[in-house]
């Protein structure tokens, strides 16, 4: 038997033409059970009755050949081909009209040998295939509950944006510590809100690359697995339908080895090949869920992390999910090794497809059946919790303590408000992050999964990885600066992130910078630096680096200056840009408190003491887009209050 076809591999999301063609076949044995038992009878009556029957069941045949080859609706006709077994079974009827005249005794060899156990057969694979489509169901439903979950997460989080907006609206018109406290509390519920929302469009995208990737292939390859035992069983029934007539007289022997050389050519294999060939077409994948914005509120795909509120809560969250996939981890551990000891069972089988026994497949097939349910629900909530995990461990700044250890989830109650989630939040250690030792990086989703890598060819879609690995523990962060038409990529790493003291103690570099432009100058903790002219508002001063001797420009927010610039400019120093996101929401109207020339062509030139429109408000970046005298640009926030 053929182990490189796979109708999961080749026929993607294609259940329910499957499914119709795999019942048509197992419908089809009761069509053959009933002639053997109408034959029984006709065996009385010798060769017209017998003659006749044949010729009605040539007629069944020919009406059922299209879909008992290729299905009730392929992509391409057939035309006059007939898949190997409606061959042979057209070969059996042409040797038994020729016969019709002999022995009336095979009518008792034929009901008990032959009638009765096709019926055992199909009542035991009906049984099988009723399973199989259970298991289908059951994946669905999984699959639409992650779906759901993420509409009403979606809900929930526009609920709250809209919360937070009218608390915002009732604390501008009349402010006071109540309304502002309010306020406070709808933003601490939006962004749980949020983050919420965020992990279960992932939960969700994970799930459906599952489902169509893997879980959907096993069930295809289950019911192709179950139509090609049917195929050895219907060949071992006519095998004993041709030796009972065999034992009838050596008159019909050379008829039914005729027969019977035409029903030895249908291998299992055949039937699923010309399924496949026939029923090939284009598939599209569904398209990812993705954050849609609230008409509100914030209008990115990123964690808000603006209060310790917010870290609580995803800690409670990180500490749950780590439960789940530990506990996960170690059943389909198990299960994998079980399943791939089956698969490796199977494929050894199916390889010797000529000397091959329908019993002894079929119970293969049931085994398999049997373990990979169970597997496949436990890796689906697996994969939930490392979807989780990632989520958060990916999202929320490193300089956030995201340790889990002093979490105790016994004493988390499923509901509570605001309030007792502050009173009771979990305390925090200054120990560095850890996961659990098992886990190992995740680059993103893989668009094909296998269990066992033997059957399925994948392909790098928006990220890949592999199910059973899960995110690493944030032990560094890319930090991107995009200041002055400057792009400053650093590595927020303990290597640089240390305050190392200059040689003469006075000033410090922060974080390691590498000069892009001709007038920047590269620098690195630990280097000793000179100012030589401040900061006027552009976020970059110019430092000569006493360990190179090289002059230029560097970010401010990367040096600590101790020491009064030689070239700074006399008047006061304006407020460090950007500001740190997450900073509180600005009003309507700004009071511009220093002056600001415009140095890009959508930035807007503003005086001290000037009125300004909020046009846009800042979204994290350090910038509001302003309006003022009928001209718009942006500003640099921390210039206004």
């Amino acid at each position: 038997m053929s182990n490189q076809l796979s109708i999961g591999n080749e026929l993607n999301d294609s259940f329910g033409e499957t499914h119709k063609w795999v019942h048509n076949n197992l419908k089809w044995l009761r069509d053959i059970e009933l002639f053997y038992r109408e034959r029984a009878k006709l065996e009385h009556e010798y060769s017209e009755r017998l003659s006749a029957l044949t010729r009605e069941y040539f007629t069944k045949k020919s009406n059922h050949s299209v879909p008992l080859s290729v299905g009730d609706s392929p992509a391409m006709t057939p035309g006059s081909v007939e898949t190997a077994a409606v061959v042979a079974w057209n070969e059996v009827l042409t040797q038994t009209e020729l016969i019709s005249k002999d022995h009336w005794a095979l009518s008792r060899d034929f009901e008990g040998q032959v009638a009765n156990q096709l019926s055992k057969i199909h009542s035991k694979m009906d049984t099988t295939f009723n399973q199989i489509c259970s298991f289908n169901g059951e994946m669905v439903e999984k699959r639409e509950k992650a779906y759901h979950e993420v509409n009403k997460a979606k809900k929930n989080y526009d609920d709250a944006c809209a919360a937070m907006e009218n608390a915002r609206n009732k604390n501008t018109k009349s402010p006071g510590e109540r309304n502002k406290q309010k306020m406070e509390e709808r933003k601490a519920e939006m962004n749980i809100a949020k983050n919420e929302y965020l992990i279960r469009i992932n939960q969700a995208n994970r799930i459906k690359d599952k489902f169509y990737f893997q879980d959907t292939p096993e069930v295809l390859d289950l019911l192709q697995d179950l139509n090609e035992c049917r195929v050895l069983f219907l060949n071992d029934i006519w095998r004993t339908a041709g030796s009972v007539e065999k034992a009838a007289g050596e008159r019909i022997a050379q008829k039914l080895s005729s027969a019977e050389s035409v029903i030895n050519e249908n291998k299992p294999s055949l039937a699923t090949a010309m399924f496949i060939k026939h029923n090939a077409k284009q598939w599209n994948e569904p398209k990812d869920f993705h954050f849609q914005p609230a008409p509100l509120w914030q209008d990115d795909d990123t964690f808000v992390i603006s209060m310790e509120s917010d870290v609580s809560d995803l800690r409670i969250k990180l500490a749950q999910a780590e439960k789940e996939y530990n506990k996960y981890q170690d059943l389909t551990q198990d299960e994998k090794a079980r399943l791939s000891a089956l698969n490796d069972k199977r494929g050894s089988i199916k390889s010797q497809e000529g000397e091959l026994e329908g019993e002894v497949f079929y119970d293969v097939v049931r085994a398999y059946l049997n373990a990979v349910a169970p597997f496949t629900d436990h890796e689906t909530l697996k994969l939930r919790a490392e979807v989780q995990i990632e989520s958060i461990q990916n999202n929320v700044p490193a300089e956030f303590d995201l340790n889990t250890d002093n979490v105790d989830l016994s004493k988390i109650k499923k509901k509570s408000g605001l309030f007792s989630k502050l009173k009771n939040k979990t305390s925090i250690l200054s120990s560095p992050v850890r996961s659990p030792s098992h886990l190992a990086p995740i680059k993103g989703r893989s668009r094909k999964i296998s269990l066992f890598g033997t059957n399925v060819e994948s392909s790098g879609g928006e990220g890949s990885a592999n199910s059973s690995s899960i995110l690493h523990t944030r032990s560094s962060s890319a930090v991107s600066i995009d200041n002055d038409s400057k792009s400053i990529n650093t590595a927020d790493t303990p290597s640089t992130r240390v305050t190392s003291t200059s040689p003469n103690n006075c000033n410090r570099v922060l974080f390691a910078f590498e000069g892009r432009e001709a007038d920047e100058v590269s620098i690195k903790v630990g280097d000793s630096i000179s100012i030589i002219a401040g900061d006027t508002g552009s976020g970059w001063t110019r430092v000569k680096n006493d360990t190179t001797y090289e002059e230029g420009l560097v970010p401010t927010s990367y040096i600590e200056i101790n020491e009064e610039s030689s070239g700074s400019v006399g008047k006061a120093k304006p407020p460090t840009l950007p500001p740190p996101r997450g900073s509180n929401k600005i009003p309507r109207k700004l009071t511009v408190q220093y002056d600001y020339e415009a140095q890009e062509d959508n930035e807007m030139t503003v005086e001290a003491g000037e009125t300004v429109n909020v046009v846009s408000e800042d979204d994290g970046s350090g910038w509001t887009l302003a309006e003022s005298n009928g001209q718009r640009g942006l500003i640099p926030t921390s210039y206004c209050k």
